[in-house]
């Protein structure tokens, strides 16, 4: 059995144990956030889809916790800049493939 140290477990509002990936964690204007991708089907959220939560310190015990992002122009900030990483991670992956295809002749 693989062991994958990218799952992160959290708990659904019944008390239920759901897994997922982590793909990324973004800093934006001074705060941080996790964007995970679902490994199963949840009544929130479908296998394959990500979700962002932003990442802040429990008052009482002093450790980091998720919360749901409630400013929709925060969400989309983030949302923004997540894809622009994702997106120079693409390009940097297709211009490393062309360097091995051009190896090759």
């Amino acid at each position: 059995m693989e062991e994958n140290n990218n799952l992160i477990q959290l708990q659904d509002e019944n008390g239920n144990d759901v897994n997922f990936e982590h793909l990324m964690t973004v800093e934006h204007e001074g705060n941080y956030y996790i964007v995970l991708e679902a490994t199963e089907d949840t009544d929130d959220c479908r296998e394959g889809e990500a979700i962002i939560l932003k990442i802040i310190q429990d008052e009482e015990s002093g450790e980091d916790v998720y919360a749901t992002i409630e400013d929709e122009a925060e969400f989309n900030a983030v949302f923004d800049k997540c894809m622009a990483i994702m997106d120079e991670e693409d390009e940097a992956a297709g211009v490393e493939l062309e360097l091995l295809d051009g190896d090759e002749e």
